[in-house]
């Protein structure tokens, strides 16, 4: 083992240490009165839902008025990290016949396995999301669902947000949606949204980045992030193919061994340069489908891996993740070139031959986020959709030739 791998080993058993005992402290902090609702009973009371309004709306965001009642309607939905649910909410006489309030919100909070909060405290993506509500939901030009309050406390956190099932004609997506594959013209829908987005935050010089989203909450740019997250993708390769060996080969196996030995570099690559502002996890299932005032269009949620970056890191992950390999490669030069198009409308040129380098460069990352929720079962509860994506992962590795562009880094 060498010094980058021992200390890479050192900060993550740190990071996960520590996260450890802020969750136990929680369980005290719960005991005295005084840590955030662990459960959907415990949230789904009028006079937490109020305390939580009107000390944790975020700024620009509109604040609910006083909810008079709260209870669980019964609908939960998948999530591979937290539990999410509905609250329905009761506003008395003011909610009466004002089609402005909302009749439910969607709830977050922390799952309860023990592991995935540890690990989840860890890494960091509960916090970015947390950054995401509080100060970057009211400046994105795309749609995205509205905060009614964000708070954390210790390891835990809760999110109340918009229930966007109750807009007329609204469509979401659900992970056995992306295993299934989406459609080409859907991926153009969301294409569109990611250029959008990617154009409005373009360029910025570091001094804007770091008011906005600091650093410290990149995942790989925050002090100790490289050793971390070289250390955790390397620890999921072996796993992965024992695990899937029919998918994921012992050749594939050494090339992603290699990446990682270079991981550096391509950190560097990843992460020098022009950057933009990226949701980072950009597959179908994040995405939701509206109608806008020209037609149908896409909006975006869970903002977990929301970072500084360059937009292809979007495009490739979306289309990777979400198309059934055979259909991709058939289209994938005219989607590049469909973003490249949409950028351009919207002020922002970035050269073709560049995309393409940039999108086979990431497509590791793709492909390591598979290996690491399938090599080391933390991120996910449904493994046929984890094998789904692993295979497409796979395929697009050989597809691209990420090899041979590796060796030439």
């Amino acid at each position: 083992m060498n010094g980058s791998e021992r200390q890479g080993q050192l900060a993550l058993g740190t990071r996960l240490a520590g996260a450890l005992g802020r969750v136990a402290l929680d369980r005290v902090d719960e005991v005295l009165g005084q840590a955030l609702p662990r459960t959907p009973e415990q949230l789904a009371q009028a006079d937490i839902l109020n305390a939580l309004v009107r000390d944790y709306t975020p700024a620009g965001q509109e604040s609910l008025p006083k909810i008079m009642a709260a209870g669980l309607p019964g609908v939960d939905f998948e999530s591979s990290n937290c539990t999410n649910f509905l609250v329905d909410l009761d506003f008395g006489e003011r909610g009466q016949g004002d089609a402005s309030l909302p009749k439910t919100v969607y709830a977050k909070l922390p799952c309860p396995e023990l592991a995935t909060r540890v690990f989840a405290n860890a890494v960091g993506f509960w916090q970015v999301e947390e950054a995401f509500c509080e100060r970057v939901a009211s400046r994105v030009p795309i749609r995205v669902p509205k905060v009614y309050a964000v708070a954390r406390r210790g390891a835990r956190f809760v999110l109340l947000l918009e229930n966007l099932g109750e807009i007329p004609g609204t469509r979401m997506f659900i992970n056995r949606d992306m295993a299934a594959g989406t459609t080409v013209e859907r991926a153009r829908m969301c294409l569109s949204t990611f250029a959008e987005l990617h154009a409005e935050f373009w360029g910025w010089s570091m001094d804007q980045r770091e008011a906005l989203l600091p650093n410290r909450l990149h995942v790989f740019m925050a002090p100790g992030g490289r050793a971390k997250t070289r250390t955790l993708n390397a620890a999921s390769i072996d796993p992965a193919h024992r695990k899937a060996p029919d998918l994921f080969s012992a050749e594939h196996a050494a090339i992603c061994h290699r990446a990682t030995q270079k991981w550096d570099a391509l950190v560097d690559f990843w992460y020098g340069g022009l950057l933009t502002l990226i949701h980072g996890d950009s597959h179908l299932a994040n995405c939701f489908e509206y109608q806008g005032p020209n037609g149908p269009q896409m909006g975006l949620i869970d903002f977990q891996g929301m970072q500084w970056g360059k937009g292809i890191r979007d495009v490739q992950y979306f289309l990777i993740n979400s198309l059934e390999p055979d259909l991709l490669a058939s289209h994938e030069e005219e989607l590049i070139d469909f973003y490249l198009g949409e950028l351009e409308l919207r002020g922002v040129r970035l050269d073709s031959e560049e995309a393409r380098n940039q999108y086979r460069g990431y497509s590791f990352q793709t492909l390591m986020v598979a290996l690491t929720s399938i090599g080391l079962g933390t991120l996910t509860e449904r493994d046929e959709t984890v094998r789904t994506i692993l295979r497409r992962s796979v395929a697009a590795m050989d597809r691209l030739n990420f090899e041979k562009w590796l060796d030439a880094l």
